[in-house]
């Protein structure tokens, strides 16, 4: 009896001692995988600048997220039992990647977000870093990526798993999920654009922030134009008609016109030499994600409000 209990002790600080060490080990793994991809995205950023957001327009972007969405299901699905797909689950993972993201909108906060031309005239450690437009450089980027990763493996590991009350976690991982996408994929395709609008004559002649010239299939002109005043003579108001191809437009201040799907024009400033302004400044942006990205919100939403009608879970009132 007494060499039962022994052997039963034994048996069971090996797989404590074991099971100690393979934790041990998996974080170690993790700590080095994450510090070696912040050492290469810091490298990456000192030796190439800004990450090309515009070579990954479509339709490669759209290539390479199903590519990447595929990659996650196939390595869950038939390689879960893997050291990697283990590593990418782990907790020590998520606080790595929640971390590094945290610390990047940190950085956002603290540093001016500047514009091209302003960013050349800076120079220093923190120019080199991309701190001056972080959301564009590889180190930020690369922690959206990881981010994405992890966050699209641990709401695979829940889709598969049994019960009714997974499809409130996975509502809210996977609408985040997809709104983080499509906020990351769909910079590679959004577009700013400033055109003056005058009375005399249409024009699709139009720029972009950083000052080149960009034709729009489309031509604007400008048909009439109301400002209002108050008492002291500064502008209150003012809204303009604006044909688009021949098509009548009403645009107002803070008040967008969505021209397509992925068009909204935004009228920002106008003529104010002139008692009857002869032309205005209309800014076009263009998000060809956007609804994507509102579909990610309203999944939350509704992961939200599942959570909220739910209430505590059954099984822990049962045993109160």
């Amino acid at each position: 009896m007494f060499s039962l209990q022994f052997c039963c002790k034994v048996q069971l600080s090996s797989y404590l001692c074991t099971s100690f060490i393979n934790h041990g080990c998996m974080n170690l793994k993790t700590n080095l995988l994450f510090i070696l991809l912040l050492l290469l995205s810091v490298a990456a950023q000192c030796v190439f600048g800004n990450f090309p957001f515009t070579f990954f327009s479509f339709p490669l972007d759209v290539l390479l997220a199903l590519l990447w969405i595929g990659g996650m299901w196939y390595a869950y699905k038939e390689k879960r039992s893997s050291e990697a797909v283990r590593l990418w689950l782990s907790p020590q993972c998520t606080y790595w990647t929640l971390g590094w993201f945290l610390a990047g909108c940190l950085v956002v906060g603290l540093f001016p977000q500047l514009s091209a031309q302003e960013i050349a005239e800076k120079s220093g450690v923190f120019s080199r870093l991309g701190c001056y437009h972080f959301t564009s450089s590889w180190i930020f980027v690369t922690s959206l990526f990881i981010l994405l990763t992890h966050l699209g493996m641990i709401t695979l590991r829940r889709c598969f798993l049994p019960g009714r009350n997974r499809w409130r976690f996975v509502l809210n991982h996977a609408g985040l999920w997809l709104a983080l996408f499509a906020g990351f994929i769909g910079s590679a395709e959004e577009q700013t654009l400033r055109i003056p609008v005058f009375r005399t004559s249409p024009t699709n002649e139009a720029f972009t922030e950083q000052g080149a010239k960009v034709y729009l299939p489309q031509k604007l002109q400008l048909t009439d134009f109301t400002v209002e005043h108050y008492p002291n003579g500064a502008p209150r108001h003012f809204f303009a008609e604006v044909t688009i191809d021949g098509k009548q437009a009403h645009l107002e201040v803070n008040h967008p016109y969505a021209a397509n799907w992925m068009d909204d024009y935004y009228l920002t400033s106008y003529d104010v030499r002139s008692p009857e302004p002869q032309y205005c400044v209309v800014q076009i942006v263009r998000e060809p994600l956007k609804y994507l990205m509102w579909l990610g919100i309203v999944m939350m939403l509704c992961g939200s409000c599942l959570l909220f009608l739910a209430g505590p879970n059954r099984q822990r009132r049962a045993s109160y």
